[in-house]
């Protein structure tokens, strides 16, 4: 294959994906996407449509029952554990359950992802400076992320996902407990990261962060695209 090909295949390849959780709960059925490499693509649908699932596929937290899944031209399903755990160094996740450590600082949180990659201290002090002063979190930076609100504790969750600038990230209701000023913040650094090169995904039922862009927008409804 040419360098020019690779480089223009698709980021993210879903071919006739179907995920069905136990006993006999059908979350996606043969669903297919594919995600161009630096494209924002905006997946929507009502709670319980597949969204969260499909996220997850895409980050190797579950595998598919049926189909193919590929990830920066690797095919997920053939992944050995170790493999798993480099790919999922180029993918930045913003979960919905935020899945922060309650007891560790706001600046630890968003750090981690930095210190598990040996980055220098400068570098990460540097890089959590940048981020919590965008997102206006910077006076937090030595609270306990359990002590903050559900709105700052998103906020956190978003820096994280958001600091190694990964080549892939994924974010599952991003805007789901700010509000309006604060939404226009995590836009703005998704644009800024898309900027500079990161394929973002965002699962998201708020009509109000797409609307009017130039963005692609693909809609599942019972785990099928609409």
């Amino acid at each position: 294959m040419t360098e020019s090909t690779t480089e223009n295949r698709a980021f993210v390849d879903v071919v006739k994906v179907t995920k069905v959780y136990s006993p006999d709960i059908v979350a996606l059925q043969n669903i297919s996407l594919s995600v161009d490499r630096g494209e924002i693509l905006f997946l929507t649908g009502m709670s319980g449509a597949g969204k969260s699932t499909l996220l997850k596929l895409l980050c190797c937290m579950e595998r598919p029952n049926k189909g193919l899944i590929e990830v920066a031209g690797r095919d997920t399903g053939k992944l050995k554990k170790n493999e798993i755990q480099e790919l999922r160094q180029q993918i930045g996740i913003a979960y919905q359950d935020f899945k922060i450590l309650p007891r560790h600082t706001v600046f630890q949180n968003v750090a981690m992802p930095m210190e598990v990659m040996y980055k220098p201290a400068r570098e990460i002090r540097d890089r959590v400076s940048e981020l919590l002063d965008s997102l206006q979190m910077s006076h937090k930076k030595d609270l306990p992320a359990g002590k903050l609100s559900r709105g700052e504790q998103q906020r956190v969750a978003i820096a994280r996902a958001a600091v190694n600038r990964p080549a892939l990230l994924l974010a599952d209701e991003p805007t789901g407990n700010l509000d309006h000023e604060v939404t226009k913040m995590v836009m703005n650094l998704f644009l800024d990261l898309n900027n500079s090169g990161s394929t973002i995904i965002i699962a998201t039922h708020d009509t109000s962060i797409y609307e009017g862009t130039s963005h692609r927008m693909v809609k599942l409804e019972h785990g099928l695209f609409n």
